[in-house]
């Protein structure tokens, strides 16, 4: 199993305890690994949001999961359960560990370092978050708040590894069953292939969420220009804002929030005219599909995460505050969602649509 740097991994675990956007932009760091270690065993350990997504993968052999809730933290409900899924990962003797996300916090790394104590690998490997990482093997560095894009991160890790990164390309695209099964559901509320769909996605972490007050008025705004249908995606926890939405046009507003999975919204994101979205994994499943995409930014790390690396022509709003960029899941504050304006979104979503027509 050795590769051509000299390294030498029968087993590997990847750890990404983290969301869809942030699985998927590791994706050209994990196929760098498959192709460098073609005959090692390769297994994921993550969170059971993106545990679908992460199954699909043809690099990974074998995928765990653990229940997290927003904050990095296990649920008492599920923690026997979860455990015997880590004693299982133990009993697997890795080669190496390598963990795939920031160290954002003390609390985080001593999580991360108990964590791989646990497993046992032979060697781990991680980021030295400001020097949080001080217990991986192989470490490479990072600063708190990103200094290149969350991808480059990832490369740097597997390339510290053993990896050889030839290709950065994020392969991701709606799969033909899905894509149909999309265009029925549309067709059994009326929705032609024809008919001008914008996507809106309210949900993610709490603190990146534009207030709903504001994304209501943005399909006010937009529907007096537009004859235009309204898709609302998301999951559970975005289930509270459903009503709101719904509400502000009832004729005009389709609500699929935790009625698709992964791919479906994929699917579903990929047939939209415009695709408005908080900070979240879809708004990356949009750049990676190069569907014009409107990007709602606050505390999240812009440099890091910022969708215009993988889909140039993306409009992203984001107004910094002196707090931001920031890992807080909830704020009494919140001026960094709440002073971008719906009428400068709304006519920025009226102009994409215009220039399309147009191009057409």
């Amino acid at each position: 199993m050795e590769n051509k740097k000299g390294m030498n991994y029968q087993k590997i675990l990847i750890i990404n305890l983290a969301g869809i956007g942030d699985l998927l932009l590791s994706t050209p760091a994990l196929k760098a690994l498959r192709k460098s270690f073609p005959k090692a065993k390769i297994l994921m350990l993550t969170s059971a949001k993106v545990y679908e997504l992460a199954q699909e993968f043809e690099f990974i052999d074998k995928v765990f999961c653990i229940e997290l809730n927003y904050g990095g933290i296990i649920g008492t409900a599920n923690f026997w359960s979860q455990s015997i899924g880590l004693i299982r990962l133990r009993m697997e003797r890795f080669d190496i560990a390598i963990n795939m996300r920031t160290l954002v916090s003390d609390k985080s790394a001593h999580k991360m370092h108990a964590l791989i104590k646990f497993i046992k690998p032979r060697k781990s490997a991680g980021r030295d978050t400001e020097k949080r990482g001080s217990f991986f093997d192989i470490k490479i560095p990072e600063t708190q708040i990103g200094q290149k894009y969350e991808s480059d991160y990832d490369i740097d890790l597997v390339e510290a590894v053993g990896a050889t990164v030839i290709d950065r390309k994020i392969d991701f695209k709606p799969k033909d069953n899905d894509l149909t099964d999309i265009k029925q559901k549309l067709l059994a509320k009326n929705i032609s292939k024809d008919s001008i769909i914008i996507g809106i996605h309210p949900g993610g972490m709490p603190t990146r969420r534009w207030p709903i007050e504001k994304f209501c008025q943005l399909m006010e705004k937009i529907s007096k220009e537009i004859n235009c249908y309204f898709v609302i995606t998301g999951g559970n926890n975005e289930l509270s804002l459903e009503q709101r939405l719904v509400g502000t046009l009832p004729n005009r507003t389709i609500s699929f929030i935790n009625k698709l999975n992964i791919n479906q919204t994929a699917a579903l994101i990929s047939r939209c005219n415009v695709f408005v979205s908080n900070d979240t994994g879809p708004m990356h499943i949009a750049a990676i599909l190069k569907t014009p995409l409107i990007a709602l930014f606050g505390p999240g790390d812009i440099k890091r995460f910022d969708p215009r690396v993988i889909f140039e022509p993306a409009k992203v709003f984001y107004n910094k505050q002196e707090c931001a960029p920031c890992e807080q899941v909830f704020c009494d504050n919140m001026q960094c969602m709440r002073s971008i304006d719906p009428e400068t979104v709304a006519k920025t979503v009226i102009n994409l649509l215009k220039k399309d027509n147009n191009a057409e």
